[in-house]
Protein backbone atom coordinates (compact mmCIF):
# COMPACT_ATOMS: atom_id res chain seq x y z
CA UNK A 1 0.00 0.00 0.00
CA UNK A 2 1.29 3.58 -0.85
CA UNK A 3 1.76 5.96 1.67
CA UNK A 4 -1.05 7.92 -0.01
CA UNK A 5 -3.61 5.42 0.39
CA UNK A 6 -2.56 4.40 4.04
CA UNK A 7 -2.79 7.82 5.02
CA UNK A 8 -6.54 8.05 3.35
CA UNK A 9 -7.29 4.64 5.11
CA UNK A 10 -6.02 6.49 8.36
CA UNK A 11 -8.40 9.46 8.26
CA UNK A 12 -11.17 7.22 7.17
CA UNK A 13 -10.55 4.79 10.13
CA UNK A 14 -10.48 8.28 12.20
CA UNK A 15 -13.75 9.27 10.90
CA UNK A 16 -15.35 5.82 11.45
CA UNK A 17 -13.98 5.76 14.91
CA UNK A 18 -15.38 9.35 15.57
CA UNK A 19 -18.59 7.99 14.41
CA UNK A 20 -18.48 5.54 16.02
CA UNK A 21 -18.02 7.55 19.49
CA UNK A 22 -20.83 9.89 18.70
CA UNK A 23 -23.49 6.92 17.65
CA UNK A 24 -22.20 5.52 21.21
CA UNK A 25 -23.14 8.85 22.87
CA UNK A 26 -26.12 9.08 21.16
CA UNK A 27 -27.07 5.82 22.03
CA UNK A 28 -26.60 6.87 26.08
CA UNK A 29 -28.69 9.66 26.14
CA UNK A 30 -31.78 7.58 24.29
CA UNK A 31 -31.04 5.22 26.79
CA UNK A 32 -31.29 7.53 29.52
CA UNK A 33 -34.39 9.18 28.15
CA UNK A 34 -35.72 5.84 27.77
CA UNK A 35 -35.21 4.86 31.52
CA UNK A 36 -37.72 8.37 32.73
CA UNK A 37 -40.58 7.20 34.43
CA UNK A 38 -43.36 6.77 32.42
CA UNK A 39 -47.42 5.93 32.16
CA UNK A 40 -47.67 2.30 32.13
CA UNK A 41 -48.96 0.40 29.28
CA UNK A 42 -52.48 0.45 29.63
CA UNK A 43 -52.80 3.89 30.03
CA UNK A 44 -50.48 5.04 26.88
CA UNK A 45 -52.42 1.65 25.27
CA UNK A 46 -55.28 4.10 23.31
CA UNK A 47 -52.84 5.83 20.97
CA UNK A 48 -51.53 2.08 19.66
CA UNK A 49 -54.95 1.01 19.43
CA UNK A 50 -56.25 4.28 17.23
CA UNK A 51 -52.89 3.97 15.11
CA UNK A 52 -53.54 0.50 14.39
CA UNK A 53 -57.15 1.05 13.93
CA UNK A 54 -55.47 3.69 11.02
CA UNK A 55 -53.74 0.98 9.05
CA UNK A 56 -56.50 -1.46 9.31
CA UNK A 57 -58.65 1.09 7.62
CA UNK A 58 -55.91 1.67 5.53
CA UNK A 59 -55.70 -2.44 4.58
CA UNK A 60 -52.87 -3.54 6.77
CA UNK A 61 -52.64 -7.28 6.43
CA UNK A 62 -50.65 -10.03 7.62
CA UNK A 63 -48.47 -9.90 5.13
CA UNK A 64 -47.29 -6.26 5.63
CA UNK A 65 -43.83 -4.99 7.39
CA UNK A 66 -44.76 -2.00 9.27
CA UNK A 67 -41.87 -0.19 10.25
CA UNK A 68 -41.78 1.82 13.71
CA UNK A 69 -39.80 4.73 13.96
CA UNK A 70 -39.27 5.84 17.87
CA UNK A 71 -40.29 2.12 18.33
CA UNK A 72 -38.97 1.92 22.23
CA UNK A 73 -40.40 -0.34 24.34
CA UNK A 74 -41.82 -1.70 20.98
CA UNK A 75 -45.66 -1.64 22.49
CA UNK A 76 -47.27 -0.87 18.95
CA UNK A 77 -46.05 -4.72 18.06
CA UNK A 78 -47.55 -5.48 21.53
CA UNK A 79 -51.06 -4.20 20.38
CA UNK A 80 -50.72 -5.40 16.81
CA UNK A 81 -50.12 -9.00 17.78
CA UNK A 82 -52.07 -9.39 21.30
CA UNK A 83 -54.95 -7.06 20.16
CA UNK A 84 -55.86 -7.76 16.29
CA UNK A 85 -53.83 -11.04 15.88
CA UNK A 86 -51.60 -9.65 13.23
CA UNK A 87 -49.10 -11.91 12.08
CA UNK A 88 -46.71 -9.58 10.48
CA UNK A 89 -43.46 -8.34 10.18
CA UNK A 90 -42.50 -5.51 12.86
CA UNK A 91 -39.52 -3.79 12.48
CA UNK A 92 -38.37 -1.31 14.92
CA UNK A 93 -36.21 1.72 14.77
CA UNK A 94 -34.97 3.61 17.64
CA UNK A 95 -31.83 5.35 18.91
CA UNK A 96 -31.81 3.08 22.24
CA UNK A 97 -32.64 -0.02 20.14
CA UNK A 98 -29.74 0.19 17.47
CA UNK A 99 -28.31 3.80 17.91
CA UNK A 100 -30.17 5.73 14.80
CA UNK A 101 -31.12 9.18 14.96
CA UNK A 102 -34.67 9.66 13.40
CA UNK A 103 -33.74 13.46 13.28
CA UNK A 104 -31.37 12.18 10.08
CA UNK A 105 -33.02 9.07 9.65
CA UNK A 106 -34.08 7.69 6.01
CA UNK A 107 -35.74 4.76 5.24
CA UNK A 108 -33.38 2.25 3.45
CA UNK A 109 -36.15 0.51 1.31
CA UNK A 110 -39.86 0.85 0.50
CA UNK A 111 -41.60 -0.38 2.99
CA UNK A 112 -45.74 -1.24 3.78
CA UNK A 113 -46.17 0.86 6.50
CA UNK A 114 -44.72 3.11 8.69
CA UNK A 115 -45.45 4.42 12.19
CA UNK A 116 -44.54 7.21 13.80
CA UNK A 117 -46.10 7.56 17.21
CA UNK A 118 -45.03 10.58 19.38
CA UNK A 119 -42.03 11.11 17.80
CA UNK A 120 -42.34 14.46 15.37
CA UNK A 121 -42.49 16.57 17.98
CA UNK A 122 -39.19 15.91 18.95
CA UNK A 123 -37.74 16.39 15.83
CA UNK A 124 -36.12 20.01 14.68
CA UNK A 125 -37.65 19.25 10.58
CA UNK A 126 -40.62 16.88 11.10
CA UNK A 127 -41.81 17.57 7.39
CA UNK A 128 -38.55 16.27 6.24
CA UNK A 129 -39.58 12.73 7.62
CA UNK A 130 -42.90 13.17 6.54
CA UNK A 131 -41.72 13.52 2.81
CA UNK A 132 -39.45 10.62 3.29
CA UNK A 133 -42.35 8.79 4.20
CA UNK A 134 -44.70 9.86 1.59
CA UNK A 135 -41.73 8.82 -0.96
CA UNK A 136 -41.02 5.24 0.94
CA UNK A 137 -44.41 3.99 2.23
CA UNK A 138 -45.94 1.40 -0.11
CA UNK A 139 -49.47 1.75 1.56
CA UNK A 140 -48.86 4.56 3.93
CA UNK A 141 -48.19 5.08 7.55
CA UNK A 142 -49.48 6.73 10.54
CA UNK A 143 -48.54 9.12 13.30
CA UNK A 144 -49.61 10.46 16.54
CA UNK A 145 -48.66 13.48 18.31
CA UNK A 146 -49.75 15.97 21.19
CA UNK A 147 -52.35 18.49 20.15
CA UNK A 148 -50.89 21.87 21.05
CA UNK A 149 -54.45 23.41 21.19
CA UNK A 150 -54.92 21.60 24.14
CA UNK A 151 -52.10 20.47 25.91
CA UNK A 152 -48.58 22.73 26.47
CA UNK A 153 -46.24 20.37 23.96
CA UNK A 154 -42.79 22.02 24.83
CA UNK A 155 -43.50 21.42 28.84
CA UNK A 156 -44.80 17.98 28.62
CA UNK A 157 -41.17 16.97 27.84
CA UNK A 158 -37.92 18.85 27.84
CA UNK A 159 -36.75 16.88 24.59
CA UNK A 160 -40.14 18.56 22.65
CA UNK A 161 -39.08 20.94 20.18
CA UNK A 162 -41.76 21.08 17.26
CA UNK A 163 -45.55 21.26 18.40
CA UNK A 164 -47.75 20.40 15.40
CA UNK A 165 -50.95 22.02 15.23
CA UNK A 166 -53.93 19.79 13.22
CA UNK A 167 -53.90 22.19 10.22
CA UNK A 168 -50.40 22.02 10.02
CA UNK A 169 -50.30 18.18 9.71
CA UNK A 170 -53.87 18.54 7.13
CA UNK A 171 -51.68 20.71 4.76
CA UNK A 172 -48.95 18.27 4.36
CA UNK A 173 -51.44 15.78 3.28
CA UNK A 174 -52.59 14.23 6.13
CA UNK A 175 -55.84 13.00 7.01
CA UNK A 176 -56.00 13.85 11.12
CA UNK A 177 -58.46 13.18 14.09
CA UNK A 178 -58.34 14.18 17.12
CA UNK A 179 -58.10 11.73 20.51
CA UNK A 180 -57.78 11.63 24.72
CA UNK A 181 -54.30 10.38 24.43
CA UNK A 182 -52.76 11.82 27.99
CA UNK A 183 -56.08 12.57 30.13
CA UNK A 184 -57.81 15.75 28.47
CA UNK A 185 -60.18 15.80 25.71
CA UNK A 186 -59.45 16.00 22.45
CA UNK A 187 -55.36 16.39 23.92
CA UNK A 188 -53.86 14.06 21.50
CA UNK A 189 -53.99 13.96 17.28
CA UNK A 190 -53.41 10.91 14.70
CA UNK A 191 -52.81 11.53 11.56
CA UNK A 192 -52.99 8.97 8.39
CA UNK A 193 -51.57 9.17 4.86
CA UNK A 194 -52.10 6.75 2.07
CA UNK A 195 -50.71 6.07 -1.17
CA UNK A 196 -54.20 5.32 -1.98
CA UNK A 197 -57.33 7.23 -0.70
CA UNK A 198 -58.77 5.17 1.90
CA UNK A 199 -60.06 7.26 5.34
Amino acid sequence: MDRGNASRCRRRGDADLAGDVARSRFRVTCEEYARLDRRPYHERKSRYLVAVDRMLRGGLCDRDIVVDIGAGYTELDVCLRVDHAWRGRYVPVDGWIDGTDIEEWTPEFDCDWYAALEILEHLRDPRRLVEELKASAKRGFVITTPNPEVVDVLAMDPTHVTPLPRGLLESWDLYTTVHNFYGRHEDGIAALWTRERVR
